[in-house]
């Protein structure tokens, strides 16, 4: 899924493209041009940096989080 953002800074340059991955790119994606795929890989990559570090806080004990095992007890107490 596509979802339209705002042009923020944009830099034009060249560069050379593994074809096979581009495709397979491509269609994890559900993009169509070069552009489209290239800036939606970048997102999907930064993303997924994001969500490791925040695994990694939530193992280190760095956020407060609720755990299922608190949820339940929890909801057991209220009822």
């Amino acid at each position: 899924m596509i979802v339209a953002r705002p042009r923020q800074h944009v830099h034009r340059t060249t560069i050379d493209i593994d074809i096979d991955a581009f495709e397979g790119a491509r269609g994890a994606l559900g993009t169509r041009g070069y552009r489209d795929t290239v800036n939606e890989a970048l997102r999907a990559v930064e993303r997924a940096a994001r969500l490791r570090r925040g695994a990694d806080l939530i193992r280190a004990g760095g956020l407060d989080v609720v755990t299922p095992d608190e949820v339940e007890e929890l909801r057991r107490s209220r009822t």
